[in-house]
């Protein structure tokens, strides 16, 4: 089936013209190839006008009213400014990503980038979730437009027209300013909470991008692992958000070329093959990209860092082969097994649910790791922990709530609605606020009652959850789940007898509880507490699944509901 003939330019309701699929188009499927009308300037400082007005007099009948079909941004005074405003609309960058340049007043000269305008492929319709993507050949001097996803029958092909890493909220402004509309696809559709964290992906794969790729060749050389664990979040960041197979394409060539320096050829030879395949998927068998790095799949000794250090030496014959896919990835990213045995967090642990004099900054190299680009990332989670004292103390968005250590703190919400998530019913005096990885946060001289001093500022109310306990209640808690929870010389005390045993049996409801026998269950479920523990850990889980946190490893999932 020729290529044209597996999409038809179509009205989209409330978007104009756009392309239809009218086949299925799978996965990888190129689904168009043209040149373009009129070829943006080479360089930056080339006039717009003077190059589209010396292309658009070569341009035939056909192909000028092709050009002027395309609508434009904005009003135009004469057809000069009419043919660049066409342009600046509508072109598609020939790399990266092109956008409007702001505060430039100039209709004529708004474009950063080198771009085109294209029949065809300039019809496309925005999606921040989109099923396409774009790609400039230069040999050809075309512009390839190729399925990201398997698209169906009827369904409208789309691409991105910003940076795939923008948050709901940056994409709705740029999108309206910019281009004059508002965007409805799917991940813009999504329920307040599913796109918080859809942005909160889209932030930490920025983050951990900058992060990586910002450190100087010493640093990677000192902690190649821990280079590679990042990695590794970073690609299961990119698959969970499907962000663009063309950025994970580049990741693998830089994942292949660290372990090769580490002379993995076994692991070099699994990450080259995904890299190729992604970019046969995105650009085809004949793109530049192949032609750069395929050589790490073909000879990948060539690499000029290869055997830097012998450190992971491994042959290609060393790949295991009778892996199920979960273990083959745990092999393939040097993943640490999982201890079975579970490990019970102390909340009077100063270190991990520190008071507001103990909250670090991102300066706190014990709980911050800081690149050469001084970009800062958590290296583990940390809980603060505030009871409410007071609901309108520092006025409208916080509350006055007391920390650990009894200190009368500010908590101020910046979240998008000011703290008007939280239920009304849930925000009680003496109930206690628990913010994961909370940040102090200095208040200017002028806030009125707290002015100069150390509170928290909070913007993720992901992170934040309130239990209808208190502090001193909380603590209480916490100290019996220390003594009649947690293993010790192989041994548990019966919450029951008190006695230590090393074959007790654990309450099948809570799992926090252990007895010696059914008579001491009972003496601990009426007369020791348990009931009321059990019932309260049934209709709090965050609290139960707060002791068994692994607080030392820092994980971008770790939001409320914790994970089970």
């Amino acid at each position: 089936m020729m290529p044209h003939q597996i999409y038809a330019k179509q009205s989209v309701p409330g978007k104009g013209l756009g392309l239809i699929a009218t086949v299925d188009i799978p996965r990888g499927t190129r689904i168009l190839s043209e040149s373009a009308l009129i070829l943006g300037p080479k360089l930056p400082g080339e006039n717009l006008r003077t190059c589209l007005w010396k292309q658009w007099s070569t341009l035939s009948r056909q192909q000028r009213e092709d050009y002027t079909s395309f609508g434009h941004m904005g009003p135009c005074t004469n057809d000069t400014e009419r043919l660049c405003a066409i342009y600046n609309t509508n072109c598609l960058p020939l790399e990266g990503t092109c956008i409007l340049e702001p505060g430039n007043t100039d209709r004529s000269q708004k474009r950063h980038k080198r771009g085109g305008l294209f029949p065809d492929a300039c019809r496309i319709n925005h999606a921040c979730d989109r099923n396409a993507g774009t790609h400039w050949i230069e040999s050809s001097q075309k512009i390839a437009v190729t399925a990201l996803k398997d698209i169906s029958k009827d369904e409208e092909i789309t691409i991105n027209y910003l940076g795939l890493n923008k948050p709901r909220r940056a994409r709705r402004a740029s999108l309206q300013t910019h281009f004059g509309f508002d965007c409805s696809c799917g991940l813009c559709s999504l329920s307040s909470r599913e796109s918080k964290n859809s942005d909160r992906r889209l932030s930490e794969v920025l983050k951990l991008s900058l992060f990586i790729f910002g450190r100087i060749a010493e640093s990677r050389r000192t902690r190649p692992l821990r280079e590679l664990r990042e990695f590794d979040q970073l690609i299961r960041l990119h698959n969970e958000q499907e962000t663009g197979i063309a950025d994970v394409g580049r990741i693998y060539v830089g994942i292949a070329e660290r372990v090769l320096k580490y002379s993995d050829l076994a692991r070099g030879k699994v990450f080259a093959e995904r890299a190729i395949s992604d970019f046969k998927i995105v650009y085809g068998s004949d793109c530049i990209e192949i032609q750069k790095w395929g050589y790490l799949l073909e000879n990948p000794t060539e690499y000029e860092l290869f055997g830097h250090s012998k450190a992971w030496k491994a042959t290609v014959d060393e790949i295991p082969t009778a892996l199920s896919p979960e273990k083959f990835e745990d092999w393939l990213w040097k993943r640490q097994l999982v201890s079975s045995v579970e490990r019970i967090v102390d909340f009077r642990s100063r270190a991990t649910f520190p008071p507001i004099s103990h909250l670090p900054f991102s300066s706190n190299s014990d709980y911050y790791e800081i690149n050469e680009s001084s970009c800062s990332r958590a290296r583990n989670h940390w809980c603060f922990f505030g009871e409410i004292t007071h609901k309108t103390k520092f006025g409208k968005s916080s509350l006055a709530v007391k920390d650990v250590d009894g200190e009368d703190i500010k908590l101020a919400f910046e979240t998008e609605e000011k703290g008007g998530e939280l239920p009304p019913n849930k925000i009680e005096l003496g109930y206690t606020v628990a913010i994961i990885n909370a940040r102090p946060h200095k208040f200017p001289i002028g806030d009125k009652n707290y002015g100069g001093k150390i509170g928290v500022l909070h913007g993720d109310e992901l992170c934040l959850k309130i239990f209808p306990i208190s502090l001193e209640e909380l603590f209480g808690l916490n100290d019996q789940i220390q003594e009649f929870s947690i293993e010790k010389n192989g041994q548990r005390m019966c919450h029951g007898c008190q006695n230590k045993s090393a074959s007790l049996a654990k309450c099948q409801k809570c799992s926090m509880f252990w007895y010696c026998s059914r008579a001491c269950q009972i003496i601990g479920w009426n007369q020791n507490g348990h009931q009321d523990v059990c019932a309260f850990f049934r209709k709090q889980p965050d609290l139960k699944r707060m002791f068994l946190l692994d607080w030392e490893k820092y994980d971008i999932r770790v939001q409320f509901p914790l994970p089970t």
